[in-house]
């Protein structure tokens, strides 16, 4: 006969993470408990908690979970079903916005090598081609960033309205493209070249220029703009 599952509130009081929360704050929890409280209850052989010191110890740390697809969440960790690798997606992704939210307020982008430190975790085990916008002030201080498009960069899905939507909305003076390839090289490719003449063009046309376009692949990186394309 199979055990029952284990819940948060069948654990002795002192282990019980939510009450611990309640009691002392979400500050004196570790990543497993605050894990523990998000999945809700363990498998039939283990508590949330006990769960959640699985997983993180297979990922290795909370980065490199945040990155992993619903899809491959539930084929590499036992335990965890659609409905919990969800979760997992949706509170990651909400820390993950959180100190986005955060940046505008600090981040100063004088050089392509301050972009790529503020983004190369975010690009971190990507498997999609993404583009992205930053939207910066006239002191060339972040306003907003935002996703414009998924999947392989074509002219077709990358579209200077698209960008420049952003940058007006946000009130930007002018603005940096970035996006990745999974592939490791950040060698530019023709379709980088050609969408980057696009918003180029468009943005001298709208008075909102494009200040650079940054590709970030692993740990290195090419901006147009120091390899005088812009």
């Amino acid at each position: 006969m199979s055990q029952k599952r284990l819940s948060l509130k069948e654990l002795p009081k002192d282990e019980r993470p939510r009450e611990k929360l309640m009691q002392h704050g979400e500050a004196n929890l570790g990543d497993a408990e605050l894990l523990g409280i998000i999945l809700g209850s363990g498998t039939r052989t283990e508590s949330a908690v006990q769960l959640a010191q699985r997983i993180l110890k297979k990922a290795g740390n909370l980065k490199t979970l945040a990155n992993m697809s619903v899809d491959e969440l539930q084929k590499d960790y036992h335990g965890i079903g659609p409905a919990r690798a969800s979760q997992l997606k949706a509170a990651l992704e909400l820390a993950r916005r959180r100190r986005d939210f955060e940046k505008p307020s600090t981040l100063r982008f004088t050089n392509s090598r301050a972009v790529f430190e503020a983004f190369r975790d975010y690009f971190h085990g990507r498997k999609q081609e993404e583009f992205w916008v930053a939207v910066l002030d006239a002191k060339n201080k972040l306003i907003k960033q935002a996703l414009v498009t998924k999947g392989t960069l074509m002219g077709s899905l990358v579209h200077p309205r698209e960008i420049f939507y952003v940058a007006i909305k946000s009130l930007g003076a002018g603005i940096i493209a970035l996006h990745n390839h999974p592939s490791g090289d950040p060698e530019p490719s023709v379709d980088d070249h050609r969408v980057t003449r696009q918003i180029a063009e468009a943005g001298k046309a709208l008075g909102i220029p494009l200040l650079d376009h940054i590709i970030i692949a692993g740990g290195t990186y090419y901006s147009f703009k120091d390899g005088g394309m812009l």
